[in-house]
């Protein structure tokens, strides 16, 4: 069984460097123009955009719902909540803190609800500026797997 978590983890490992490099890249573009943001955009500055956002999410659902699990798992901890999980990062240093992840949280949250199109530029900017908190994370969670020898 704990040879199959460990596949499983090498498996989201993979996933989560091709997540952050996208991530990255998105980052890398949006902030090109963010002196802009608010005002008149063109098509493909708005598709960057939403690329930013989605990916955001992604990768924060990735790590939360899927990778910190498997951690879990691996380490025979109690499945529990995503708080639970979240709080288990932070003991593990690959997070600096769960409060600030349910923050991260609830601005994923923002991104996948519609209705929120009039906050829509204050939730670009808080992703724009959280987004290397998400790819540190996923630098961090790499070096602990590396250091466990989990894969």
């Amino acid at each position: 069984m704990v040879e199959q978590l460990k596949q499983i983890l090498r498996e989201q490992l993979h996933l989560l460097r091709a997540a952050a490099s996208v991530l990255e890249e998105s980052r890398g573009r949006v902030a090109s123009f963010a002196d802009r943001l608010g005002g008149e955009l063109s098509v493909g500055e708005r598709e960057s955009c939403e690329a930013l956002t989605s990916r955001f999410a992604r990768l924060n659902d990735f790590l939360v719902q899927r990778v910190f699990r498997t951690l879990d798992q691996i380490e025979l901890m109690d499945e529990g909540s995503p708080l639970d999980r979240l709080q288990r990062a932070e003991a593990r240093s690959l997070i600096a803190s769960a409060e600030r992840w349910r923050e991260l949280r609830m601005l994923r949250n923002a991104i996948a609800h519609d209705y929120l199109i009039e906050s829509a530029d204050r939730v670009l900017l808080d992703t724009l500026a959280a987004s290397p908190e998400l790819l540190e994370t996923a630098d961090r969670l790499v070096r602990y797997v590396d250091q466990k020898h989990y894969c």
